[in-house]
Order: structure tokens, then sequence, then C-alpha cells
């Protein structure tokens, strides 16, 4: 892939997760199970998508058109 279509791959991506974020899909209302190492499933669930941000913050400030 080029750098323009990384690019809007991070873009389109970022959009789609924060859009998804408030839905009931990803974090169901009232619900706490199944947990994970003593953390309920919204807290994982919420630390897994902030990773998958922060890769790909780091990813689109590679492939930024402004970079060179």
């Amino acid at each position: 892939m080029n750098r323009s279509r990384l690019w809007t791959f991070c873009r389109l991506a970022v959009a789609l997760i924060v859009i998804l974020i408030f839905t009931p899909l990803v974090i169901p209302a009232h619900q706490s199970d199944p947990f994970l190492l003593g953390m309920p499933y919204s807290l994982w669930m919420g630390l897994l998508v902030s990773f998958v941000l922060l890769a790909l913050t780091i990813l689109g400030s590679l492939v930024h058109p402004g970079r060179d």
C-alpha cells in the first residue's frame, strides 16, 4: 500500500471506531461480564479500543502526507 492509501485507511478506521465506541455493539449498557484479569468488560474493551487508536495514530503520523 502506498502512503496516501494508508493515510486514508487510518482516517476511516479512526472515524469508524469513534462511531462504534458509542454504540451498544462495542460496550453494551449495564454489562460487566466477562471479566478479564479482574477488570470488567467495559474497562478492558475501552483499553483495547484505546490501544487500537494509539496504533492508528502512530501509523498515521508515519504516513501523513505532510511528513515529507
